[in-house]
């Protein structure tokens, strides 16, 4: 092949696989992929989900006057062409050559060796400006370490990255750089819920790691903690368990009032007051059971309420328990549709009073 980027097996293989969790599997089928990018010197593998991006290299070899180029293979589910390639890499020994090569019309990758041939298909269309990007965070002044926030499952990913890698974070708003041999990642920092500092943290563990503070024993430390602690736990419980009985007590009061003449209301009366029981009793199982995890739940389900945004979560959530949230929404404006369509033809056939 005249115009073709050559790697071995293994380097291709490493490539694809350094980047490939951190693939988008959002929606947005433009990053559901790993985008292969040769300039003339490296053969690039880059991959992005918007939280994170990690690009790899490896020296590839080519004619000198060889074109660059850019196309991603997909990894979308029902065509998982970056599968594909890894195995078909993989059925290589490691020292095999692999020649690459972009299609006439920019829309299919060849890949060939001294066993066969690989044709997939592969877009030449919109990727994000990866080296835009990279260069914008290499190029942040630094400042002293930051108090900062991470997905902990995003940072997961940086195991494929290389067997050691250094890591470093300009500002608390900037995204956390990371570098190995021949990559280089970032992954966004995620929003601090909760005030703090590196002091906070020392003081709080001072009576786990044998410190004691100059104001206060040990003894003295390990009580004032742990009573603080258990402080702000009950009140927390406490607040909530006080609200769900509340409006149980509530609902099942109005479920039997003049205030549920309309059926839309009596149903809604039973629902809120069946649900809140069901919270109550659970919470109360998990006070019993894993307090400090209950503790981490009220205050997350906290936060998401007073973000506004409960409709998204519910919708995601949905999602990865493998439902169909547009099919539930299509059935519930069916269901209202046809009470409009009943209500209405009642009120068609309703004698009316004789003038």
């Amino acid at each position: 092949m005249t115009s073709a980027t050559t790697i071995t097996a293994y380097q291709l293989t490493e490539l694809l696989r350094r980047v490939q969790p951190h693939v988008g599997h959002d929606g947005y089928a433009n990053i559901e992929g790993i985008h292969l990018d040769y300039d003339g010197h490296h053969l690039h593998a880059v991959a992005t989900d918007r939280y994170t991006l990690a690009a790899a290299r490896e020296r590839a070899r080519s004619n000198s006057n060889a074109p660059a180029w850019a196309l991603t293979v997909s990894a979308q589910e029902w065509t998982d062409d970056v599968a594909a390639l890894l195995a078909w890499a993989g059925a290589h020994p490691g020292g095999h050559d692999v020649h690459l090569a972009p299609g006439a019309d920019a829309d299919s990758l060849t890949i060939t060796s001294s066993r066969g041939k690989l044709v997939l298909r592969a877009g030449s269309g919109y990727f994000p400006e990866w080296r835009d990007i990279i260069r914008t965070a290499l190029h942040n002044s630094g400042t002293e370490s930051p108090w900062s926030c991470f997905e902990s499952p995003l940072l997961a990913r940086w195991k494929a990255a290389d067997g050691q890698i250094t890591a470093w974070q300009p500002a608390a708003d900037k995204p956390l750089v990371v570098s190995g041999h021949n990559f280089i990642g970032l992954q966004m920092p995620a929003k601090l819920h909760s005030d703090g500092s590196q002091a906070d943290r020392r003081e709080q563990w001072k009576t786990s790691l044998g410190e004691t503070g100059p104001e206060r024993t040990q003894d003295e430390t390990l009580h004032h903690w742990e009573a603080a602690a258990l402080e702000e736990k009950g009140r927390l419980v406490e607040s909530h368990t006080e609200d769900l009985l509340k409006q149980v007590l509530r609902s099942t009061s109005d479920l039997f009032s003049g205030a549920t003449a309309d059926t839309a209301a009596f149903n809604a009366f039973a629902l809120a007051g069946t649900q809140s029981w069901m919270a109550y009793r659970l919470l109360k199982a998990m006070e019993k059971a894993a307090p400090d995890l209950l503790v981490k739940t009220l205050d997350d389900v906290t936060q998401q309420l007073e973000s506004g945004e409960i409709g998204e979560w519910a919708w995601d959530e949905a999602l990865a328990a493998g439902f169909d949230p547009w099919q539930w929404r299509d059935d519930y404006e069916n269901h209202l549709k046809q009470q409009a369509e009943k209500r209405a033809k009642t009120a068609a056939h309703r004698p009316t009073d004789a003038a």
